[in-house]
């Protein structure tokens, strides 16, 4: 979530980043804001309401929230763990910022979204227009195997993924 928190404050599209996590957020948003950009940062943790201060007036929402997969843990481990959090956040974005649109980079993807899906259905705001997975990581590492094992330069490549990163 750091390195794209820097990406998205350097972007001259974002009119305000505001970041949430369990810990560290306040430290991390105060680095960000020290980029000479036009986007104030704001950072949350749990407490005293930081999920709905975090949320409310957001129009995009992109959630990257989640633990890797560890020596040992099995896929139903990291999706039991990982689906948790997607949940909470997504019922976060129902009360909170109903409109916004929804980027879903947690993994397994291919699971998550779903999961996030029927929580906004459940709670009345499901739009199929504002729910996304998100797997450009997956085109990335494509393009940098192919490009390393073609002897090309991996930005000029553009392969297809399919199923993405389940």
């Amino acid at each position: 979530g750091q390195p794209l928190s820097m990406l998205l404050k350097l972007s001259p599209m974002v009119d305000e980043l505001t970041c949430y996590d369990v810990r560290g957020t306040p430290g991390v948003a105060a680095d960000l804001a020290h980029i000479p950009t036009k986007a104030p940062v704001s950072g949350y943790l749990p407490d005293d309401g930081g999920l709905e201060a975090a949320l409310t007036g957001a129009s995009v929402v992109v959630i990257p929230a989640g633990v890797p997969r560890k020596p040992g843990m099995s896929r139903d481990d990291l999706f039991n763990t990982n689906a948790s959090i997607v949940k909470t956040l997504v019922e976060g974005c129902a009360e909170y910022c109903p409109d916004a649109v929804l980027a879903i980079i947690s993994n397994p993807v291919n699971s998550t979204v779903p999961i996030a899906a029927e929580v906004l259905k459940a709670k009345g705001v499901y739009n199929p227009q504002k729910l996304c997975g998100v797997t450009t990581l997956d085109v990335v590492r494509a393009n940098t195997f192919v490009g390393g094992h073609l002897g090309k330069d991996p930005a000029e490549l553009d392969v297809t993924v399919i199923g993405g990163h389940a």
